[in-house]
């Protein structure tokens, strides 16, 4: 299969590097200005028209910005979605992972999880049994999900953080690295600390 990969930032890089390693070739790799002219070796191009791919990967670290793009390229009918699951991740009986989602390098992802579309589960992270991962979230390296866990969608849940059984974490939040998320929190806030509390609503001014 050829992967067109959209975006040219260091999370391009990591997905490239997953897409070589789960047998799959690099058909370009698509940018915008002021992006670097190469990735990994691979030309940056500015127009997909100028790629022949089999599917596509949005590979964008900002969920909003990823979510646009996501968009974009299906409604100019481009190819479809391709989820890359990196061949040392561990994934489970059942687990369904949806459409352009990325399973980075050391993930464990455990039985009858669901991951949404577009998604990404950042390198060393843990999904346990039950879980749902929304659309365009993204869980960060080495967060743990305990069992029945809800993550909305475009959700970031930063690196090290971890979030108790059944907690609910609304659409659009933002969760501070190393947070302990211990009981549901509302959608488009932002939440940090031990445990996790609301410090803003998403968009507002510190």
């Amino acid at each position: 299969m050829r992967v067109l990969v959209i975006g040219a930032g260091g999370h391009a890089k990591v997905v490239i590097d997953a897409v070589r390693c789960a047998g799959f070739t690099i058909a370009g790799v698509l940018g915008r200005e002021g992006d670097p002219d190469a990735v990994l070796g691979h030309a940056v191009s500015r127009d997909a028209s100028d790629v022949e791919a089999d599917g596509f990967i949005v590979a964008i670290g900002d969920n909003a910005a990823r979510a646009r793009a996501f968009d974009a390229h299906l409604e100019r009918g481009g190819t479809p979605p391709v989820s890359i699951v990196h061949p040392s991740a561990v994934v489970a009986t059942g687990v369904q992972i949806g459409e352009g989602a990325f399973v980075a390098a050391g993930v464990v992802v455990n039985v009858e999880a669901r991951i949404g579309a577009n998604s990404i589960l950042n390198t060393g992270c843990t999904i346990d049994h039950d879980c749902v991962v929304g659309d365009h979230a993204l869980i960060g390296p080495t967060a743990s999900l305990c069992g029945g866990v809800e993550v909305g969608e475009g959700v970031l849940l930063g690196a090290g953080a971890s979030v108790t059984p059944r907690a609910r974490i609304g659409e659009w939040s933002t969760v501070g690295a190393g947070a302990a998320v211990v009981s549901d929190l509302p959608p488009r806030s932002v939440c940090v600390g031990v445990p996790a509390r609301v410090v803003r609503k998403a968009g507002e001014e510190e």
